[in-house]
């Protein structure tokens, strides 16, 4: 048994799927269930169950994926301790970020008068992405829209609205707000379904039982961003991603009711950081909310645990 197997177990756990995982890890999804199967043969259990659908624990698999949670756990606290010593003059931070926050958080970091003290190393990536590096210790926090899972803390930070952001041509109509129904004859260019926003916004559609119009679908949101800006189609984001555009007003935004759609911006860390850098983070959590390109109207989340 290697770290790289129960890695690779915990992955496929997560993505509850071999094809999730690869992609997620980009390795290839025989060489996945080559260690996966290794891993079974040398500990003379079956840990998953393979389906249709993807996969799921059994009995021993559920056992197993405490323990394989607690070793990552370990080593990663055994990484930031050889570190912190290693780095002793200057420490070093390693923050991920999810990819449809870069645009309004990415510059409130480097602002941040802690790029001084610290030397910050900024990776973007999926939230699958982020929780791996949280756990196998390549990353010391991730600021994202999910949760993390035992043994990761989360520290929510603050939940924003959702807007229907679109052509400037939409700012003489002089409206606010826009309804949920009323989305459905907007053509709608979207990120894919493993971004959050996306997410909400269906999971909201499907209770109102509102089809919605979507003529791009986009996994890139640069390139949303693009055609968006390009074109006179409209998405659903939060304020930050266009915060320039809709200050200069050449977008327009909606803000989305009956009902509202928010996501929540949290921060997700392993639960064994030494106490300076937790400390850090909630210096970094501060340091967000005072600089973040949001809306007038967003509610502030911060938890006493960042203060």
């Amino acid at each position: 048994m290697d770290v790289r197997q129960i890695r690779d177990f915990v992955a496929v756990v997560r993505c509850s799927s071999f094809a999730a995982a690869s992609r997620s890890m980009r390795v290839s999804q025989p060489g996945l269930g080559y260690q996966i199967k290794q891993l079974e043969e040398e500990l003379q259990v079956q840990l998953l169950e393979r389906h249709a659908r993807g996969v799921s624990l059994t009995r021993a698999g559920e056992t197993f994926l405490d323990h394989a949670e607690s070793i990552l756990a370990e080593i990663n606290k055994a990484k930031l301790a050889m570190r912190a010593l290693a780095h002793s003059d200057r420490q070093e931070l390693r923050i991920g970020i999810a990819s449809v926050l870069i645009e309004a958080l990415g510059p409130a970091l480097f602002s941040s008068n802690l790029q001084g003290e610290i030397k910050l190393r900024l990776k973007e990536a999926s939230a699958t992405e982020l929780h791996e590096g949280l756990m196998n210790g390549s990353l010391d926090f991730a600021i994202c829209l999910d949760e993390g899972r035992t043994p990761l803390k989360t520290i929510p930070v603050y939940s924003e609205p959702l807007y229907v952001v679109g052509p400037k041509s939409d700012l003489q109509s002089h409206q606010k707000r826009i309804r949920l129904t009323e989305l459905a004859v907007l053509p709608l260019v979207l990120a894919d379904r493993a971004h959050t926003p996306r997410r909400l916004l269906e999971e909201a559609s499907v209770r109102a039982g509102i089809k919605l119009t979507v003529e791009q679908e986009i996994e890139s949101v640069a390139l949303l961003r693009s055609l968006v800006l390009q074109g006179a189609c409209y998405t659903v984001a939060p304020y930050g991603i266009f915060a320039q555009e809709l200050t200069s007003r050449s977008l327009s935004a909606r803000r989305i009711v009956g009902p509202e759609i928010r996501q929540t911006v949290n921060v997700v860390y392993p639960a064994t950081v030494p106490p300076s850098v937790e400390g850090t983070i909630g210096g970094v959590i501060q340091r967000i909310v005072s600089l973040a390109p949001v809306a007038a109207d967003m509610a502030t989340l911060v938890s006493t645990a960042a203060a």
